[in-house]
């Protein structure tokens, strides 16, 4: 469903049926498939090893540990790479987000405001953008990364997201 928006290893940007589509540039969801991988696979090694060391034969107790100490660590590496390997769509309800672990939607009343997210470093060099609810929360927009805040590409996707939001206020329906 996406095509590329033109610019060689930018944001993909789909518009369809009133609906925006977006997808992190390519080396962000790379970098993103191999924390999914490593993370968990070098966890999943050590506590191998401690086991072995530990338990010289087969102790269901230190089994069922290991098997969730390996599933928390899956969990915990797919929320991370949720801003990378995800994707926002953005149609005339509101957005959708959609990550490893969950599909959020956000209407277009609960948005308070979009702008870049203050975690600037989750271990590689990025900038995220989110949106603010009215509710004091903010969401990382998944799909909207790249390597810094003056990006032209990052600029313009926020551009597009807030006309998005105020094409959808109630006052811009009326006038």
């Amino acid at each position: 469903m996406t095509v590329s928006s033109g610019v060689s290893g930018g944001a993909m940007s789909d518009r369809r049926d009133g609906q925006h589509y977006f997808k992190a540039p390519i080396q962000y969801r790379r970098t993103g498939r191999r924390t999914l991988v490593l993370f968990p696979t070098a966890l999943a090694c050590a506590l191998a090893i401690i086991l072995a060391a530990a338990a010289k034969g087969r102790n269901p107790v230190m089994t069922a540990l290991f098997a969730a100490a390996l599933i928390v660590a899956y969990a915990i590496a797919a929320s991370f790479v949720g801003p990378f390997c995800g994707s926002t769509t953005v149609n005339a309800a509101g957005l959708t987000t959609r990550t490893l672990l969950r599909t959020r939607v956000v209407t277009w009343p609960q948005v308070q405001s979009f702008g870049f997210s203050p975690e600037v470093n989750r271990g590689i060099d990025h900038c995220l953008l989110e949106v603010r609810l009215h509710k004091g929360r903010a969401v990382v927009l998944p799909g909207l990364v790249a390597s810094s805040a003056d990006d032209p590409e990052i600029r313009s996707r926020l551009s597009e997201l807030r006309a998005a939001w105020a094409a959808a206020q109630p006052d811009a329906m009326t006038g």
